[in-house]
Formats: C-alpha cells, structure tokens, sequence
C-alpha cells in the first residue's frame, strides 16, 4: 500500500532535502564518526577469543632491561631467528624493517639466519599511503637476504588516530603484495583492497612470548612449536604501538594479527552505507504517516535500535555496514518533526493569557450542534497602543475573568487581537441572547489597570448554523462579530454569504503558505515596449494566485491582505527570486531586456532586504542594472533612517529604481525627494482615460515631462488601444505597458515571442 506523502507530519520537501543531505553525508563520509562509535563499542565489548595457532615473539621491555636497546644487534635478531626455528615454529613473520642495517656487519649473521628458514620467512616492508590498495614500498629488506624470503605489507589505514582497515593485498607498480594478516591467514587475493577488522577479538587473548625467554630457552617446542611465530617490537621504545577501536594502545603485532584471525573466519564484505539508509528511510516514512509526533518519536527509536543492532550483528557474521548516513537521516528529520511540533504547540496557545488560541479550536472534533460565539474588544490597537508597559497583560487577564462568566464551564480560546471565541451546547442556544446583553452589562463599568481606568467595549457574533468544518463555522462568527462592530451592534448572526470573506481572511497566512509551496502562487511577465521604436525593452514580473477551490484572486485583493497579514515579505522575495531567475535565463540567450518587480515600501524598513537581493543575483548570474525595483505605494516611505538607507543601497548596488502609480496614493512630490528614481511608471487609471478627460491627459503631460527634466524614464501603464499608445507616443512618453501591447503571460511563452523573428518581437 502506497505512503500518501502529502499526509505525512512534515512536508514532502523537508523529507526530500533531508533525504538528499543523508546522501551527501553517506558520499562525503560526515557522518562516519557514528560507525566508528558503534565499532569501538563493540571492539571495548570483545568477547571472542584467538585461535592461538599465531604467537608473538616480542621484543619487549624484558628483553631490553636484560639485554639493553642498543646491545640488541643483528646478531641479538640472528639468534632469535635460531632459536625459533629451533623451536620447531611452522613459519615466521619479522615484523622489523632493516633497510637501515645494510652496512652493519652482523647484517650478515640475520641474512643467513633467514636464508636457513628457506621459503617459510615473511619480511616486512612497510607501506607508504596504504590506502584502498594501491601503495608504494619503503624500507624493504635488502638484497642481502636473498629471493626466498617472502615479502609483506605492514601497513594499514589510519582513521581518528585509530586503525579501522587494513589491507588484504596492495597493488605496488601494477603487482600484488600480500599483507602480513592475508598470509598469517593463508588467504590471497590478486587484487589490491582492505577489509575492516572483527573488533570482536580480545587482544589480551593473543598468545605472547618474551624474546628474551626464546633466547635462554625459558620458552620453546610448548609455546612455538607448528605455530605461526610473529617476531615484533612491544617497549614503548619502539613507537609501534596504534590505538585498535575499543582498545588501548596496543603493539603492531597484535593488529596483524587480529586481522588473520578475521580472515581465518572467512572474506569480511562491506555492504556501505546504502543499505542502511534505504530502511531508515521506510520506517521513517511509516512512522510520519501516522502524523503524530509520539507515533513518529517510538519509530525513530525503533530505526535507530534496529540499525545497531543489525550492524552489531553484521560484524559478528563479517559484514561491515555503515549507518551513518541512515542515522543522520534520523536525526535530520527528528529535528525538523521536533520543530514542526513545538511550532504546532505553541500555535495552540496564546502567550498573553494562557488560553488555547483558535487553531487548538479549530483542530477539535466537529462542532456538531454547537453554536460558535465570537467576542470581539472594540478597538483593541488602539488600547494596546494606549496602556503603558505590560497593561494589555492585565487588560486580557480582565476581560478573560469577565467573558469566562459567560462561557459556563466550557473553554475559552483567545486569539492575539483581542478576539475570543467558545461554543455553546444546543440546549442552552435560546439563552445565548440573554447571555450576552448580560456579558454586556459586565462591560458597562471600566476596567482599572494600575491607575488607568479604562472603557472597553465588546462586540459578539454568533453561528448556529450546523454545516462546514470548524474553521469555516469559527471564520463565520468572527465576520458577525466584525459586523456587529461596523454596525454597531451587541451581537449580529452569522449570515452564509459572509461565509466565504470570513475564511479568506481568517486563514490567510496558512492558504498562502500552502500556495506558496503548492505552486498556487505563479509569476506572469507583461511586456513593456519603446513607444518611439516598438522595441521589447523590458518585462514586469507579477505576482499571480490561481485557488484551488476559488480560482484566480485578483492581485489587489491577495496582496493587500499579505501586507495586512505580514505576509508580504515571503510573498515579494519568492516573486523577486522568480524574476531574477527568469531574467538571468533571458540574459544568458542573448536578450537585455529589464525585469521590473514590485517592491512594497513597507518592506524598506527591513535592514537585510538588500542583502537578499545580492545574493539573489549572484546565484543567478545577473547583472544588477537588468533588475528593476518598483517602490509600490500602498503605504508611505516613512521618515526612517534604515528606509532611506535602504534606497541609498540599492542604487549603489547598481539597481534601479521606479516610482510605481505615479498620481495616486502617497506617489506625490515627496515620493521624489525620497527616491532618486531611474523611472516614473504613469498610473493607468490616468492613462485609460486620457483620451476622454483634458485633465487626465495634462497630469499623464506632465508627469512625463516631469520625469524627463529629473533624468528619468517615463513608463505608462494601461494602455489599452492603439489611439492611447499614439497619443503617449507624440506626448513624448518612453515606455508603454497595457494589454493592447501585451497581456501578463508565462515565462515559456515570453521565452518563445523573444525566440521568434524580430518582426514578431515589436509593438
């Protein structure tokens, strides 16, 4: 059965971009650090025994406090290498490199000892960047110890200071060099690769004999005799002491030999760390399909356990698998479902009076019967506004104790703007009149906040009617209650035509969230033309919303309520991304035309709004001087420090500027002293009736000689009919933009008319 992924708990584009992330971290090796933790854990656990059938001959701290470090010669070497030949050793593996020693003159003596082992004698060569199989030699024996001498790599692989791999087989010029673990293991291969070693191994079960022992016959035939002998250096002296995972530092020897005990078992395989990945995956996505957050936490619990112990279990049978990536992927998407539902929560409650909001509200389970009471404090801004300090706390705490007299029992939700809302059992629905001209009366006397004595009135909406979510019946008694205010009544009825209004504004910010990331939300380009030549100059990026249930919103009425809402900043830098991308394509085929975005002034007071839009263009590539910002004129350029700073950054950033509907709103004289604009855009409503209204016709005159005398470019909007665009032309406007030049169209289709013939391409 198929996972329905847009009913998971977080979105279907975190879990992409975690999933992607993991593979990163998998590819890149980041997330290495929790296998080798999981490793050392077993290799501190290690309960498996050595076969015994490998003993090392050490050169330890006995023999050099019996003997001395510099007194130990080649002969000292020559007659250890006697004395366990004598002790019938089946074959032996010199872990010392003697390249150093060609000019010693008891060389001699060690070479001869050797050459008396005939074929069973393993010299070591040490391995220089002995990693994923391929090295160069150093430091090989010498041809004093002639050709029958098998030669071995004593290197391995270094990883955090600890060694996790060793080599099964180098490849040094094209030929194979067996490792000293692949022959202790009578286990070839023709390939250079590494293997990873069995942690499991207790070193302190590793059959160990003192050379000093060997040489005054302490030890012999009992310890030696029909086994592998490993004569290796031990002191601490020697510096050949490594950190093995889960251990201490341990000798050399003692790793070689753990990895031919490995290889004894049989070929380790490495499975990598996709495996592991694809089951977190699965569970995890079985886990959000439940979208709860606890059912989510005890899945990813369960992965997580699951991928121990499985690796655990792994390395017991000599399969090494990395869960990194995997657990990575847990912990990515645990974090994003924690935030997700700390959001949820704090989403639930309302942080001035404690009380559940009206998303708690409206997640309950159907309202059925119930009627929904809205309550609504008459101009509670301008009270916030006016009471000092932490006065609107206690103004809230007020009003809950008064309202919660007429809820009876049943929860009270308040929303941030003064609003509150609870339902009401259907068998008390003939009371609720009574019940809120008494809730009124409370209200009559003025609430007392420190020694301010305030007047607070209240307006109440009320929906009885059964059908629609809850959310719908919640919007329905929120647009009474905003009735009863303009009306100025204590209460008004819901009424279904209000219905709709009431949900759009209500659930704004989440529709828009949804669009946003639904693809709901798109950008039209409208061409705008030199009137002088008919020459496509520039593009107008605009901000289009096509409802799923709705259909298409008129812009006017989506982006004033996102600049009600504080949605406006999302809503512009998604459409100015948009635009920067397609006019970077633009740009890249060959076409210089401007690409003009809207820019609400509201949004100037934002200090990293500049900043954004550099990065914007750096990612696409696009020189500053193509873009063009509008400052539109729904709100008015305030005398800030950080707005006209703004202004100042974006022109030295190189990109121009626009003073969008000139002649209507705040777009007057002090627009100009504000802006240093590149261009001054005609509203088209003077434009549209130009032709009709002498007027009309000297403000668009006028505006468009204005612009030319402060080094501007004039732009008309709404030209709708060839008479208009003429009658701009001889006028002396630059730049005309309406639908009888060019409707707002697709990016596809605008990459098309400027792919078409230049005949095509002209007004």
């Amino acid at each position: 059965m198929p996972i329905p992924v847009k009913n998971l708990i977080i979105s279907w584009r975190t879990l992409a971009l975690s999933l992607l992330l993991s593979v990163a971290a998998g590819l890149s090796s980041i997330a290495e650090p929790a296998d080798r933790i999981i490793e050392a854990a077993i290799g501190r656990l290690a309960w498996r025994a050595v076969s015994g059938d490998i003993v090392v001959v050490a050169l330890d701290e006995k023999t050099l406090a019996k003997y001395g470090k510099n007194d130990f010669s080649m002969r000292r070497h020559a007659d250890v290498v006697d004395a366990i030949k004598n002790a019938g050793a089946k074959r032996l593996f010199i872990d010392f490199t003697y390249e150093r020693r060609q000019n010693d003159p008891d060389l001699a003596l060690l070479a001869n000892a050797v050459k008396r082992w005939q074929n069973r004698v393993v010299l070591a060569a040490s391995a220089k960047n002995a990693q994923g199989g391929k090295a160069e030699l150093t430091n090989l024996p010498g041809p004093a110890f002639g050709t029958q001498a098998l030669i071995a790599c004593i290197g391995w692989q270094y990883e955090f200071w600890q060694v996790w791999r060793i080599p099964i087989t180098l490849e040094v010029d094209g030929k194979p060099v067996p490792s000293f673990s692949s022959l202790l293991a009578h286990r070839s291969s023709d390939k250079g690769g590494v293997y990873a070693l069995d942690y499991s191994y207790r070193t302190d079960t590793i059959p160990y004999v003192s050379a000093a022992d060997v040489l005054s016959g302490d030890a012999g035939r009992r310890e030696l005799e029909g086994k592998d002998v490993v004569f290796a250096p031990t002191a601490a002296t020697f510096q050949d002491n490594h950190y093995l995972p889960g251990s201490d530092r341990v000798p050399g020897a003692y790793i070689h030999v753990v990895g031919a005990e490995t290889l004894k078992r049989g070929m380790p395989i490495d499975i990598g760390w996709l495996p592991g990945l694809l089951f977190a995956v699965i569970a995890l996505l079985v886990g959000m399909a439940f979208r709860r957050a606890r059912w989510f936490n005890a899945a990813a619990l369960a992965t997580v356990g699951i991928m121990i112990i499985g690796k655990i279990l792994l390395t017991t049978i000599l399969v090494s698998s990395s869960i990194g990536a995997g657990l990575f992927l847990v912990a990515t998407i645990g974090a994003n479902v924690s935030r997700t539902n700390r959001h949820r929560s704090a989403q639930r409650e309302n942080p001035v009076s404690g009380l559940p909001n009206f998303e708690a509200l409206r997640s309950q389970a159907p309202f059925g019967s119930t009627t929904v009471v809205a309550a609504k404090v008459v101009n509670f801004e301008d009270l916030a506004a006016f009471i000092p300090g932490d006065g609107i706390g206690k103004l809230i705490e007020q009003v809950t104790r008064r309202l919660l007299l007429a809820s009876q029992g049943t929860a009270l939700h308040h929303d941030l703007d003064g609003t509150f809302a609870w339902l009401v059992p259907y068998y008390q629905h003939s009371q609720i009149e009574g019940q809120l001209a008494g809730l009124a009366a409370l209200f009559n006397a003025p609430l007392t906040i420190g020694e301010l004595r305030v007047d607070v009135a209240i307006a109440f909406g009320v929906n009885d009617e059964f059908e629609g979510s809850n959310a719908q019946r919640l919007a329905a008694a929120l647009v009474a209650a905003e009735r009863a205010i303009r009306t100025r009544a204590l209460w008004t009825k819901y009424v279904p035509r209000q219905k709709d209004d009431a949900g759009w504004q209500l659930s704004f910010h989440s529709q828009l969230e949804d669009a946003l990331t639904g693809g709901d939300i798109w950008v039209a380009f409208q061409p705008q033309y030199a009137l002088s030549t008919g020459r496509l100059v520039g593009v107008e990026a605009l901000a289009r919303w096509t409802h799923p249930t709705r259909g298409p919103i008129p812009p006017d009425e989506f982006i004033v309520q996102a600049e009600k809402s504080q949605d406006i900043y999302r809503l512009t830098l998604f459409v100015m991304d948009q635009a920067i991308r397609s006019a970077a394509q633009l740009h890249e085929r060959g076409h210089r035309i401007n690409m003009s975005v809207n820019l609400s002034a509201t949004l100037l007071d934002h200090s990293d709004l500049v900043g954004t839009i550099r990065v914007m263009l750096s990612a696409h590539h696009l020189p500053p001087e193509i873009l063009t910002i509008e400052i539109t004129e729904t709100a008015q350029i305030e005398n800030s420090r950080q707005a006209r700073l703004t202004l100042a950054q974006l022109r030295r950033t190189g990109i121009r500027l626009s003073i969008d509907d000139y002649g209507t709103g705040q777009s007057n004289l002090e627009y100009l002293t504000e802006i240093e604009a590149d261009e001054i855009k005609i509203d088209k409503r003077f434009v549209m009736t130009m032709r009709d209204s002498q007027r009309n016709r000297e403000v668009v005159k006028s505006t468009i000689d204005l612009a030319h005398r402060l080094g501007a470019v004039a732009v008309a909007e709404g030209i709708e009919d060839a008479e208009t665009m003429a009658l701009l032309g001889q006028l002396g406007c630059d730049v005309g933009q309406g639908y009888h030049l060019g409707k707002p169209q697709l990016f596809s289709e605008l990459a098309a008319t400027l792919s078409a013939p230049s005949q095509n391409r002209t007004a």
